[in-house]
């Protein structure tokens, strides 16, 4: 039975196809970019949120200690990241560190440092980079004399060991870079919010 000569012919031609295909591709790639700024958006909150959290945790050892934490000694379990764990309440943890012993003494349970050490962006760098999973984000930055401190991210052309509570003396931090677009995202002692630095220049 043939068709009538007026009707409608369905089906999709090879032509229209490769149409629709491509505005799809064009809405893939409008869409993919606003979904990486969301992600990296997301990752920046928590990084923020630890420092702030890291922050409160060594106000509250000054406060119960009346003295900042000690400067860490080298290949040692020591330092700010250990000694405030009680305050994040990681008490079991560091009841069950070796404590002034060395690093390799650390038993294997407890090498990778719980997530309020880890920020995501320094993560996902470290994976890139093939980094070993213990090391630090976050760097403690005393100043006056030991009287007040910053909290920076980690330096990422550097590497230590987040149960050696790496430190930097605040002249030779701020010549690094940062895992956020070069910058660090930091939290001044004693003080509420979070700020943002990009080549030694305080942003906000």
């Amino acid at each position: 039975m043939q068709n009538p000569p007026n009707a409608i012919r369905r089906g999709v031609s090879l032509v229209e196809l490769m149409v629709v295909l491509a505005i799809i591709g064009l809405m893939l790639g409008m869409l993919l970019p606003a979904v990486q700024v969301v992600r990296e958006r997301a990752r920046e909150a928590v990084c923020k949120n630890n420092l702030h959290q890291l922050n409160m945790a060594i106000a509250n050892f000054a406060e119960t200690h009346k003295k900042l934490p000690a400067e860490p000694v080298a290949d040692q379990v020591s330092g700010w990241t250990v000694e405030i764990l009680p305050f994040l309440e990681q008490r079991n943890r560091f009841e069950k560190l070796p404590v002034g012993r060395t690093l390799a003494a650390v038993p294997e349970a407890f090498r990778r440092p719980p997530a309020i050490f880890r920020c995501p962006r320094r993560t996902s760098l470290d994976e890139w980079n093939n980094a070993e999973q213990t090391n630090a984000h976050y760097a403690f930055v005393p100043t006056r004399g030991r009287k007040s401190y910053y909290v920076f991210d980690f330096p990422v052309e550097l590497q230590a060991h987040w149960l050696n509570g790496p430190e930097f003396r605040y002249e030779a931090f701020i010549q690094r870079k940062g895992p956020h677009a070069d910058g660090f995202f930091f939290s001044s002692g004693f003080q509420q919010g979070v700020g943002f630095m990009l080549n030694g220049v305080k942003q906000h």
